[in-house]
């Protein structure tokens, strides 16, 4: 989960100049005070609702990626070393995908949305009349096994259009079970044991869906169902978005201008004059061409 830097770090920008100009005498104590206060504010209200959001297990990449740009979201190596863990291994994410071209023909139903190295890939239905009719799984896990060269097809129902749901993907040896928005909806043993290819990388997107895949994690262990379940409830939103950090509520806008604009400061002194200026003299105008 990103960390708000941008709010946190412009805040504490603000605070450090007031501190200057304070130093400087250019602005009265009690106003410095007072528009310090305000930061202050923002600030434990950021770092406040940044602490209390549900942290991931081991995050990878961007809080949302956009599922119609192939993208490398791990490398090889990280990925070796999460996904081919001997304990086992789980990828979670939420997926929120819409069809962007349904013609296809029979046998090209499905579009690859997430690539686990080139031997496990999870595909998504993008032309159902294609193939078997709207019976057809809307997802399925393709698996490929050392010593065979055709995958094992495992299909994964209720993964609909346009709505959030959380997937996890469990692989505990030969066994790969799968859940659903927090439950146990497929397990499948394999004939043999899942092959991996450790030079590939784990990729996400593809041209023929739109969508968003939000706070993908990867752990280097089998996750139990209890631990599927209470991180599912913990990071879902009550209409099934995940909680991320741009969903924190942003304070109204600050404008140190709005505070300041109500006292005048003189520091060369002649404050009488510098509430009204009034209009210039006539050897006070000038004009340049760089004006």
């Amino acid at each position: 989960m990103s960390i708000p830097w941008g709010n946190l770090g412009g805040l504490l920008g603000g605070l450090v100049v007031l501190l200057a100009i304070y130093q400087t005498g250019l602005m009265p104590g009690g106003l410095v005070i007072a528009v310090a206060v305000v930061f202050s504010i923002y600030m434990l209200y950021y770092s406040i609702s940044y602490a209390v959001l549900p942290k991931q297990v081991n995050q990878i990449g961007a809080d949302e990626v956009n599922i119609s740009t192939l993208a490398q979201v791990v490398n090889s190596e990280d990925l070796n070393n999460a996904w081919n863990s001997t304990s086992g291994s789980t990828l979670v994410f939420s997926i929120f995908p819409d069809i962007v071209d349904r013609t296809s023909v029979s046998g090209n139903e499905y579009a690859t949305v997430i690539q686990i190295g080139s031997k496990q890939n999870f595909n998504m239905l993008v032309a159902p009349d294609a193939g078997r009719g709207y019976s057809t799984a809307p997802a399925v896990l393709e698996i490929y096994e050392k010593g065979i060269t055709d995958p094992k097809i495992v299909e994964i129902p209720n993964i609909p259009l346009q709505r959030w749901t959380h997937v996890a993907i469990v692989k505990n040896g030969r066994k790969f079970n799968i859940y659903i928005n927090g439950k146990l909806t497929i397990s499948h043993m394999c004939t043999a044991m899942p092959d991996f290819d450790s030079t590939q990388p784990l990729r996400v997107g593809t041209p023929r869906m739109k969508g968003t895949i939000a706070m993908m994690s990867l752990a280097s262990y089998p996750m139990q169902t209890n631990e599927i379940r209470d991180l599912y409830s913990s990071t879902t939103a009550s209409d099934g978005s995940p909680n991320t950090v741009g969903k924190i509520p942003i304070l109204p806008s600050f404008n140190i201008n709005s505070l300041t604009s109500y006292f005048t400061f003189c520091p060369g002194g002649n404050c009488a004059n510098a509430s009204n200026p009034g209009s210039p003299g006539p050897m006070e105008s000038w004009s340049s061409p760089y004006a």
